[in-house]
């Protein structure tokens, strides 16, 4: 009884893993999606260069809270990290994402059941376009910012700084600027900074100060050492300074000596 048990539990497993249609998109993402339709709700999924990045799924699976974690590093303490590529999972109802999923390329979806279809040859502008016109849809801006975030392509970057500059709820602003912290060119920087200065909204002031210290710290510690010394508003010398602390370099120690020692 407990083999048969076991054989039927493997072919379930099996079944829910391959439920899925493979789709050529290579006219773009929009059009692969509005051909098959989703006047019911359907799952879509694709795969999108993530560079230096990798994704360690919590659970690799469609339905309820997924989890994943972001890593930069070559290995973790399993093992090499596979990296390159991640596999982008929208649930879409009426033409409108509804909930994202991130999986790392290689990670084995279980569809409980459900048709995942696959779309093949995808352009990663395509990829972005889509994103950037679904970002007013989806319940959670967090994750569909994350997956924009994620795509290896110069048009991410700028892309995040128009969304942190103008959008016109804070949460999307927030998220924007989490993720130019992730990033660790001088445009990101440079647009922190003047989040900081210019932001309407005090969360979203202090989460740039965050975003900052996510720098590398040849560019972060220095920007916070210059919030400390100089910047009008108390909270964001008050946060500069918890961030710079947590840092341990030189330069901060000198800084939180100088000041304690006056």
């Amino acid at each position: 009884m407990t083999t048969l048990r076991l054989l039927f539990a493997s072919l379930f497993l099996a079944a829910t893993l391959l439920a899925q249609n493979i789709t050529d998109a290579s006219r773009g993402v929009g059009d692969a999606i509005a051909s098959i339709g989703t006047a019911t709700p359907k799952w879509f999924a694709w795969k999108v260069p993530i560079g230096k990045h990798s994704i360690c799924c919590n659970r690799c699976s469609l339905d309820g809270n997924n989890g994943f974690s972001i890593n930069d590093g070559d290995d973790d303490d399993d093992g090499p990290i596979t990296r390159g590529e991640m596999l982008l999972a929208v649930r879409v109802e009426g033409g409108k994402v509804k909930k994202v999923r991130l999986f790392d390329a290689n990670c084995k979806i279980d569809t409980r059941g459900k048709t995942l279809h696959m779309l093949a040859n995808v352009p990663v502008e395509s990829s972005v376009d889509y994103l950037l016109a679904q970002m007013r849809n989806a319940d959670r801006e967090g994750e569909l910012l994350a997956a924009l975030a994620l795509h290896e392509h110069p048009r991410v970057v700028p892309a995040l700084i128009q969304l942190a500059r103008h959008d016109p709820d804070k949460e999307v602003r927030r998220h924007a600027i989490f993720w130019l912290g992730q990033q660790a060119g001088a445009k990101a920087a440079a647009e922190l900074r003047r989040a900081i200065d210019e932001d309407p909204d005090a969360d979203v002031r202090q989460h740039a100060v965050f975003a900052i210290s996510q720098l590398p710290a040849e560019r972060s510690v220095p920007l916070l050492i210059e919030l400390v010394k100089t910047h009008k508003s108390r909270e964001v010398r008050e946060k500069a300074m918890f961030w710079l602390a947590q840092t341990g370099d030189p330069r901060a120690l000198d800084l939180i000596e100088g000041i304690l020692l006056k």
